[in-house]
């Protein structure tokens, strides 16, 4: 009798000195999902052994168990996630619960020697044997692989070929890394897609093997991290086992094959003629279009995540040549560090750094297309804003300008006024918010516009956009709503009316009130609240601060935590070193001044909210603000109450449940939520409204950024921003 067992490791829990690995744990789920799913692997669910943050010795037994007293036609399946550590001799060690390292060297008896598998592996009479290992350095797994030659086992033609097969994350010599943002590892994420979804049965034969499934999983790790570099070790004849059935004929299937052909041939593009194609298509499938949509966003995805990589290297880079141009020798190491951590290659950010090497900043400039001739000469518009006219404009064209902007500016003056003098309950957005406040999407259709429009600039509102956003894309197709990313020194709140008058976004979104001024102009429209919160190091023995403390934290009054009932430890605050929409909420609210100055020995400045946090997980004295839907759910950092005095403490989050303790048992906060209804009605003391921003021009950009407020002002945008961690408006 054939047999098929699994043994599935997933190590996310950690002793100081390694971070832990959120979506270890989760990736055994989803292996193990895909094994026992009678329809795809066919495992048995009792074939499956899975451990979860095992101790050494539990998992050397489990590892001993899996390969003894096989049969050789038995299908032996080896997954591990987590970390993998190499010592001071390059040997590979698969980490477990109580891992460490003593003077920066790994204590090998806290590991599972790379060897141990080996041997095992080696004594074990199956003839099948598929090892998948989604940890850095795993590529060094292969080194000392043996296999035995018995030319008379006869194996079953659908189970494939003989011999053993090894897929790994990465080579012997590269780090692998756990997707931001996703609940899987990136290259689990997609040998799970490729399992479920049938697209790795790239021989259309019905069956996946397991060369097939990391020939999928490869591509689409490399089209998201391109310096990723999945391996495959095949033994024999092991890249023909066969290791889950794939549907044959299947419509959904069918129309993703041809969009991942289209996406590869054009890098991540679909053209208007392949988007005819592609309806064709799903018409003669008799394929939904929210089936549709939503294959087309999956298979794209890995695109837009090495798009977006691109991006804030750009920005990164940005920042740095606004600081000193040419760079330092420093600045082009710290460069090439982030490289690595976004997992690019030289030849993917070449372009940027030739096209930003030699750049010097320069002011904004809106060209007046010339009535004739072709030498130019400038006027003065605002400080940051240049105009260029050509030399042939006659007095009159000048005068036409003039008269247009002196007529633009009494236009947008009249409107304010009649805006603002109206009463509350009776201005038309209210009225307008009121009508939606219980549809759906759908229900506002007339009120959206066709065409690709371009928003973005706060980052608070990335779990929106990402949330909610892909929602209302897959209700109106042909509103297209294009995130535009721009220089780490240009995005926030706070260069949002520069970008809507140089029509860079047709709409922004916005964390930070409109002053009077451009209220003149500009309309801003509430869609939800956000409430910003206070991470500190999960073991740190304080649970609250007031917004005193907290102000003389940042300001340098109180230095060590033991002046606010904590340890005898030194505080080191955090803040990004960008002037956002939270930067200047938090100064503001906190501060007393949104134009507030941290002191460069008092407040250490970050990149990114991501790196804040890790910089707290770190450094156990650390403290870092940010929006609350980025610091709750994560096991490296616990947020604080607040409140204004010791008597009105109020938690930026709310407990969910304790049946999932063990995921993270140092931070019970991982089990917590936003506390929305806090920001709702803002009994949370650091509560700000989200905007929507629009100039008022009355052209097709204002009517889609009103339309996209409309549609997050519907009870169905209101349930999906109170999922995303914010508050509703209403």
């Amino acid at each position: 009798m054939v047999n098929k067992v699994a043994l599935l490791i997933g190590v996310s829990e950690y002793e100081p000195g390694f971070i832990p690995l959120l979506g270890a744990v989760k990736d055994v789920d989803a292996i193990q999902r895909v094994l026992a799913n009678p329809e795809m692997g066919g495992f048995a669910e009792t074939d499956i052994t899975v451990l979860k943050n095992p101790q050494r010795q539990d998992m050397e037994d489990a590892i001993y168990r899996l390969y003894a007293d096989r049969h050789r036609d038995d299908l032996v399946l080896f997954y591990f996630s987590g970390h993998g550590i190499k010592d001071e001799r390059g040997n590979l060690y698969l980490s477990t619960r109580i891992t460490r390292k003593q003077n920066g060297k790994l204590v090998k008896p806290s590991a599972v020697a790379a060897s141990f598998l080996h041997e095992s592996i080696n004594d074990s009479r199956s003839q099948r044997q598929v090892v998948i290992l989604d940890c850095c350095f795993s590529g060094a797994i292969a080194q000392g692989m043996t296999v035995r030659d018995d030319d008379t086992v006869n194996l079953q033609e659908q189970l494939g070929g003989k011999g053993r097969a090894i897929l790994t994350s990465s080579t012997s010599t590269q780090y692998s890394f756990e997707q931001i943002g996703s609940e899987l590892s990136i290259y689990t994420r997609y040998l799970v897609e490729g399992i479920e979804t049938g697209a790795a049965d790239h021989d259309e034969d019905g069956w996946i093997s397991v060369d097939g499934l990391h020939e999928y999983a490869s591509i689409k790790v490399q089209e998201e991290a391109p310096a990723m570099t999945p391996k495959f070790y095949p033994v024999e004849e092991g890249y023909k086992i066969n290791i889950a059935r794939a549907p044959v004929g299947e419509p959904k299937l069918t129309y993703r094959r041809k969009v991942e052909e289209i996406a590869r041939k054009r890098q991540g593009k679909i053209s208007s003629i392949n988007q005819m194609a592609l309806e064709e298509l799903r018409h003669s499938l008799k394929l939904p279009s929210e089936e549709a949509n939503a294959i087309e966003t999956d298979v794209l995805q890995p695109y837009v995540i090495r798009e977006q990589k691109l991006q804030r290297y750009e920005q990164a880079l940005s920042e740095a040549i606004q600081r000193q141009n040419p760079l330092s020798d420093e600045d082009w190491s710290d460069m090439k560090d982030l490289q690595q951590v976004l997992r690019l290659r030289d030849e993917d950010v070449a372009p940027i750094v030739e096209r930003f090497r030699n750049e010097k900043v320069s002011p904004i400039v809106i060209e007046i297309p010339p009535e004739t001739g072709t030498s130019t000469d400038q006027t003065s518009f605002s400080n940051d804003v240049t105009v260029v006219q050509t030399q042939s404009e006659s007095p009159y064209s000048r005068w036409k300008l003039l008269v247009f902007g002196l007529v633009s500016v009494a236009l947008g003056m009249v409107i304010n006024k009649i805006w603002t003098d109206k009463p509350l309950d009776q201005h038309p957005l209210l009225v307008s918010q009121q009508t939606y406040s219980k549809s759906l999407f759908t229900d506002i259709k007339d009120d959206v516009p066709s065409g690709i429009f371009n928003y973005g600039l706060s980052t608070t509102w990335a779990p929106i956009r990402g949330n909610v956003d892909q929602e209302i894309q897959k209700a109106f197709p042909n509103f297209q709503l294009k995130y535009i990313v721009f220089p780490l020194e240009e995005t926030g709140s706070l260069t949002s009316i520069e970008k809507l008058l140089d029509r860079s976004v047709a709409f922004a979104q916005y964390s930070y009130p409109l002053t009077e001024q451009q209220k003149k102009k500009f309309k801003e429209i509430p869609v939800a609240v956000d409430g910003v919160a206070i991470a500190v190091h999960p073991e740190l023995s304080i649970s609250s601060l007031t917004l005193d403390e907290l102000k003389r934290i940042y300001t340098g009054e109180v230095t060590n935590w033991n002046q606010v009932g904590g340890p005898d430890l030194k505080i080191t605050p955090l803040s990004r070193n960008v002037s956002g929409g939270t930067v200047k909420f938090f100064k503001e609210k906190v501060l007393g001044d949104p134009e507030y100055s941290f002191a460069p020995k008092v407040v250490k400045k970050v990149q990114s909210t991501t790196l804040g946090l890790q910089e707290v997980y770190k450094d156990k004295g650390g403290i870092y603000f940010a929006s609350a839907s980025e610091v709750l759910g994560q096991c490296m950092v616990k947020p604080l109450w607040l409140g204004k005095d010791r008597n009105n403490l109020v938690p930026p989050h709310q407990k969910l449940s304790t049946d999932q303790i063990s995921k993270c048992p140092k931070n019970p906060n991982k089990l917590y939520k936003a506390n929305v209804n806090a920001f709702s009605d803002q009994s949370y003391p650091l509560t700000r409204k989200l905007y929507v921003v629009v100039k008022q021009d009355g052209s097709i950009d204002q009517k889609a950024g009103e339309a996209y407020a409309k549609l997050l002002l519907t009870r169905q945008g209101q349930d999906l921003i109170e999922t995303s961690g914010f508050g509703r408006i209403r």
